[in-house]
């Protein structure tokens, strides 16, 4: 399936979608990423610390566990919902109500190839790449607000002490959000009627749905891993 669709991602238009859609959701949401996982590091550790008195290490520990595994993916989703879904959502209704589809239809051009996937495997990566930044920031920020041992030294407690697989389960976890949003928000766009009154409306029901997809999935995800486990 992967080789495939790296394939078809190569072909030139396809390619300038997929690439748009990348700076688009993922460079330009960067900045969103390192701001709230900075944010959300310090509220966890500020918590742990001043209402229940436990170590920096501790502390350290509960949110590096809580961020990889549940907030990040979280987070990362409805980050990416309200930002890049809404916009998916938003052109591809407006490219229905313009005539722009019929169009590509006309010429020949399967909209669901053009459109679609590109959108589909670029949520994917976008989202996995923010991860990472969400969770770095806030792991350094985590990190400054226990200082007692030193920033440098936090850290490399917090990479010993962490369960290799945890990122990585985190990353799937965010990349298959992403995956959920931008399909919600590519078949949201392709049923918009002739009014341009729908694409706000479109819009919105996108992020709505796409908040109730992502905490559905993370339920589906804990219970399919406790069974696992």
């Amino acid at each position: 399936m992967f080789p495939a669709l790296l394939q078809h991602v190569q072909r030139l238009p396809i390619r300038q979608v997929y690439l748009s859609q990348l700076y688009f959701s993922g460079v330009q949401s960067v900045g969103v990423a390192l701001l709230a996982g900075g944010a959300l590091g310090a509220i966890i550790v500020s918590l742990i610390l001043g209402s229940f008195g436990q170590s920096s290490a501790m502390a350290l520990r509960i949110m590096s566990i809580s961020t990889l595994e549940e907030a990040a993916p979280i987070m990362v989703g409805l980050l990416f919902a309200a930002r890049s879904g809404a916009a998916q959502a938003t052109e591809l209704a407006t490219m229905r109500v313009t005539g722009e589809l019929r169009t590509l239809q006309r010429l020949g051009i399967d909209p669901i190839e053009y459109l679609v996937w590109p959108r589909v495997l670029a949520a994917s990566m976008c989202c996995a790449a923010l991860y990472l930044y969400f969770v770095a920031s806030a792991m350094l920020i985590g990190a400054a607000m226990t200082p007692q041992a030193g920033m440098l030294t936090e850290l490399r407690a917090l990479a010993a002490n962490t369960e290799t697989h945890l990122p990585f389960y985190g990353m799937a976890k965010t990349a298959i959000f992403g995956m959920a949003v931008s399909s919600i928000a590519c078949q949201l766009g392709f049923s918009a009627g002739s009014a341009s009154t729908e694409i706000a409306r479109l819009a919105s029901r996108t992020v709505l749905y796409s908040v109730i997809s992502i905490l559905l999935l993370d339920v589906l995800f804990g219970v399919l891993l406790r069974l696992w486990t």
